[in-house]
């Protein structure tokens, strides 16, 4: 009975998946700091983020958008808030999923030029509570991050069975050209580099708790001496999060 529900479950994931592709969702979340690849975008401080994603016409086009608050980071000038705007497809083949992305990261209130733009791809394969999806990101050389930089990465997804647990485990490699070191310390403050993170989530209706351990490679003795990067906010780090999915 058991291998017969697993069966229907994963039999029935790939439509669950498409449907919720031609559904708009929205989704707040607070966390004790706002860790992107591994680094803070929030000035190591707790951060609240709102995002919002929005297909059109249910044939896997879909534009989305976010705003963080980066408590003045440094590493973006001094912004208040974070933006992002996008745009991706994705398209379903049974339990694959390959999907494009095209996001805008904008700084307003920085004391500089710092908005880049960023491309990617990605593809991923979902079985019954599993899912695992690899995925890369290329910023085009640009003068707001010193060079171009390219990153890849991984995640996996459990679902542990009659439970509200997930658990989460990732890891990616940050790399690219440098034209002004400086600028480039921001996403790669020790250069190329690689990160992983290690996290559980409890979800309850639309309520999500989590908790994630987030780490670098990153050495305090490579890192660039850069107004827009330091060593405190590429550490190790425990979080936690809580959010509200709608």
């Amino acid at each position: 009975m058991i291998g017969g529900a697993l069966l229907s479950l994963a039999a029935a994931l790939p439509a669950y998946a498409q449907s919720e592709t031609n559904r708009s969702t929205l989704s707040v979340e607070l966390t004790t700091d706002d860790r992107q690849r591994g680094i803070s975008w929030s000035d190591g401080d707790a951060s609240l983020r709102g995002s919002a994603n929005i297909p059109l016409g249910g044939q896997g086009f879909s534009v989305n958008a976010s705003v963080a608050t980066l408590n003045d980071s440094p590493r973006h000038g001094g912004a208040a808030v974070g933006i992002d705007l996008g745009a991706s497809y994705a398209q379903y083949f049974g339990p694959f999923r390959v999907d494009g992305v095209i996001t805008g990261h904008f700084f307003p209130g920085s004391d500089r030029a710092l908005n880049y733009l960023e491309v990617g791809g990605g593809a991923g394969f979902a079985l019954g509570p599993a899912q695992v999806d690899g995925f890369v990101r290329y910023a085009p050389d640009q003068s707001a991050i010193g060079g171009d930089n390219f990153y890849v990465g991984a995640e996996g997804r459990m679902g542990i069975p009659v439970t509200p647990f997930t658990v989460i485990a990732g890891i990616g490699h940050s790399s690219g050209s440098v034209d002004n070191a400086q600028r480039a310390a921001r996403l790669r403050p020790g250069g190329s580099y690689t990160d992983w993170r290690l996290g559980v989530e409890h979800v309850t209706g639309p309520l999500v708790i989590g908790v994630d351990y987030v780490d670098t490679d990153i050495s305090d003795r490579a890192i660039v001496a850069s107004r827009y990067a330091d060593g405190r906010n590429s550490d190790s780090r425990l979080l936690a999060r809580v959010g509200l999915n709608f």
